[in-house]
């Protein structure tokens, strides 16, 4: 149904009417001058029922143009929104408004009487596209009209949003012999802060605006793509950082070393629980030499069962276990035991803006500069070794390493030398090593001859020449036993 013709180049709007001059239309000579605007082709007053007016063709076979089906739940919207706009001080109803190039129809604009704002009133009881809703919707923006799209049931979600208003009102609903009834149905939308009725909607809507922030779908579309566009720049920025973060890091461990092989195997017993872990590692911006190191205990009133393995951390706060008393006194006992010339690096409150926040670092003690704690726990694990730790006592169930880890062997069987040493946590390694520290320190009940375990657990014997006697001892049992 068609609801605007043209008389002499003047708009005749249907639902302008009333009956009675509906009628007296049908009746003059100027009914015979009424044309279609959109294919020009004479148009014919219509009446259905006593509200519902509309003009038809008088003759489809010139008819060139797609006009569209509209039902009467259509035309009875339209007719609402109509006497609605009219009601609003400062504004006035134009229905199926026409482009001046045609390009396209709206079911009512919303006119200020000033001509200077717009507002494109579609109703849309079918199904439509995504696509027609973007297409149709851009094409007003472009034109300086405000669309608002009524629709019986909300769309599905999409990335593209266009002002819709759903009012539960669809191609099968009833139509009211008042018109003006529809305007009491709910108008469920976000972008006007008004009641939930829609003629309550359409009147907070002109008189304030809308209050859109999504813009047009080309508007949207360019915020994404800008979006993904600065999404991508930063990714780069943040690839190439990581890049230049694992260079730091190649360099930092092609500068480190453990402190066993620079000085030895060197274990400093304590009675507290707390294992120290060093490493001997280059300053970032002098390159001078710095031993850090890492702390670690088992918790409160807990024991270790076994030498635990190097598990530097990536984060740490204010207060850290590497800055107690009794961890600066081992160091120091190590650093005296060795004579390493190397010094240990300092601990002191720093902000650095890669972990924006303020903690306990080290400091070159050279240049003062700040080292990372992010870097010192990508030191790798080959690149630490024990400075101090507590006499562990074995477990009774050890762990026994994968029958691959060191040789193949018969199955079921482990390797002599592939047991984690309970003593200084390195593998495989044989016994006598490490075993001049486990008499000093206590920890073993093995004694042996020819005054060895004497000498050593009264400290007559270095460690060099304690394991050196001890490596004879044990390979001369061991030939015993193969002889």
């Amino acid at each position: 149904m068609l609801l605007v013709a043209l008389l002499d180049g003047e708009r005749v709007d249907a639902t302008a009417h009333t009956a009675e001059s509906w009628a007296e239309l049908q009746s003059s000579e100027e009914r015979k001058r009424m044309v279609l605007p959109l294919c020009g082709v004479r148009a014919v007053a219509m009446a259905r029922g006593v509200t519902t007016r509309y003009f038809a063709h008088h003759s489809k076979r010139d008819c060139g143009a797609e006009h569209g089906g509209e039902t009467p739940q259509h035309l009875a919207m339209k007719e609402a929104l109509r006497q609605c706009i009219d009601r609003v001080p400062g504004w006035h109803a134009i229905v199926e408004h026409q482009h001046p190039s045609r390009e396209w129809t709206v079911d009512v604009l919303a006119e200020s009487d000033d001509s200077r704002t717009k507002v494109a009133f579609e109703v849309q009881l079918s199904s439509q596209s995504p696509a027609d809703y973007f297409k149709r919707t851009q094409r007003y923006f472009d034109d300086g009209l405000f669309p608002v799209w009524l629709i019986p049931r909300q769309l599905e979600d999409h990335e593209t949003k266009v002002p819709v208003v759903v009012t539960g009102y669809g191609k099968t609903s009833t139509v009211p012999a008042d018109v003006s009834e529809l305007l009491a149905l709910p108008a469920d939308q976000d972008f006007v802060k008004a009641d939930e009725t829609l003629g309550v909607f359409v009147s907070a809507l002109l008189l304030r605006g809308p209050s859109w922030k999504p813009g047009s779908p080309d508007a949207q579309a360019a915020r994404r793509k800008a979006a993904a566009a600065k999404a991508a720049a930063q990714a780069e920025v943040e690839h190439k950082k990581q890049e230049a973060i694992e260079q730091l890091v190649a360099e930092m461990n092609a500068h480190s070393a453990s402190p066993e092989s620079a000085f030895g195997i060197h274990v400093v017993g304590t009675d507290a629980q707390t294992f120290v872990w060093g490493s001997l590692t280059g300053c970032w911006n002098c390159e001078e030499p710095m031993l850090v190191w890492d702390a670690r205990s088992p918790g409160f009133r807990k024991k270790w069962i076994r030498v635990p393995r190097v598990d530097v951390k990536s984060e740490v706060g204010r207060v850290r276990p590497e800055n107690d008393a009794e961890v600066h006194r081992a160091i120091d006992q190590w650093i005296k035991v060795t004579r390493s010339d190397i010094p240990k690096a300092g601990i002191r409150l720093r902000y650095t803006k890669a972990s924006g926040k303020r903690y306990s670092a080290f400091f070159c003690p050279a240049c003062d500069s700040t080292m990372g704690q992010y870097y010192i726990s990508r030191i790798l694990a080959e690149k630490w070794s024990i400075l101090s730790g507590p006499v562990v006592e074995p477990s009774k169930s050890p762990r026994v390493l994968p029958r691959t880890a060191f040789g193949q062997g018969a199955a079921g069987r482990v390797h002599p030398h592939a047991k984690t040493c309970d003593w200084c946590g390195r593998y495989p390694h044989p016994e006598y090593e490490c075993l001049w520290r486990r008499l000093r320190g206590g920890g073993t009940d093995k004694h042996y001859s020819d005054g060895v375990y004497s000498r050593i657990t009264q400290g007559s014997l270095t460690e060099a020449e304690g394991t050196a006697t001890l490596q004879r001892m044990i390979d001369r049992i061991a030939r015993g036993r193969r002889s």
